[in-house]
């Protein structure tokens, strides 16, 4: 666990991230990690005095199975998971979403062994989907913890969607924009290779609606916090 700002945690693994923000005792958590990562947010809310009670709702940015590992356990605990509308269907397997096969990983390279361990090792496997699923749409702004305002960046996935948090200026960016390379390592605002992508073309647009937000603080789904302007990031990322 790592205080990333004030009242945001980053929860996850040297390989991916999700994330807390409170708000009055309560809590928001975007993303849902890996499937043997509940108990790291039970501990996290633990150390803050709050029960499960306190999380008010968990915001996927999409269902791929490091970001919804344990949603269908939170949810079974009374947990509210959300998604896109778009994303929806996916996430609770009425569709399978695109998604890259080990075999189509460059498995020569040293980085990618330890990108595929380090997430075994938090129990990713195939997606798993969540019961049910309350849906957002693009714009809104979410009656929640920090009230999140939901910016459509699909590409990545059909229904991906990243969360502005206009309060703090805090933008999480799921993988719409990472600051790592999953198979180097190499730091640094990025999009990722476009194996990851469902349509690779749409993903790199989508980077323009992240542009126009105001902030100081950009967390994505993997790698480490951008403190700077989104725009600064996504020049980088296009470069």
């Amino acid at each position: 666990m790592q205080q990333v700002a004030e009242n945001i945690y980053r929860l996850g693994s040297a390989h991916h991230n999700f994330f807390m923000l409170t708000e009055g005792g309560k809590a928001t958590v975007v993303d849902a990690g890996c499937s043997k990562e509940f108990t790291k947010l039970e501990q996290l809310l633990a150390s803050l005095g709050m029960k499960r009670d306190d999380v008010e709702g968990i915001l996927l940015t999409h269902a791929h199975a490091d970001h919804i590992g344990f949603a269908a356990e939170a949810h079974a605990k009374g947990i509210e998971v959300r998604a896109s509308e778009p994303e929806q269907p996916i996430a609770v397997g009425e569709v399978t979403g695109h998604a890259v096969t080990v075999p189509e990983m460059p498995l020569y390279r040293l980085g990618t062994w330890r990108f595929l361990i380090g997430l075994l090792r938090v129990g990713i496997t195939k997606a798993p989907r969540v019961p049910e699923v309350v849906t957002f749409s693009d714009g809104e702004t979410l009656d929640l913890p920090g009230r999140p305002q939901v910016v459509y960046t699909p590409g990545h996935t059909v229904g991906h969607a990243s969360f502005y948090v206009a309060a703090s200026e805090t933008l999480f960016s799921g993988d719409a924009l990472v600051t790592m390379d999953l198979f180097s390592q190499e730091p640094g605002p990025q999009v990722m290779p476009d194996m990851f992508h469902t349509d690779p073309a749409l993903a790199r647009e989508s980077l323009a609606r992240l542009e126009e937000l105001d902030t100081a603080l950009v967390l994505p789904g993997h790698g480490d916090p951008f403190a700077g302007s989104v725009g600064d990031a996504v020049a980088a990322a296009r470069r």
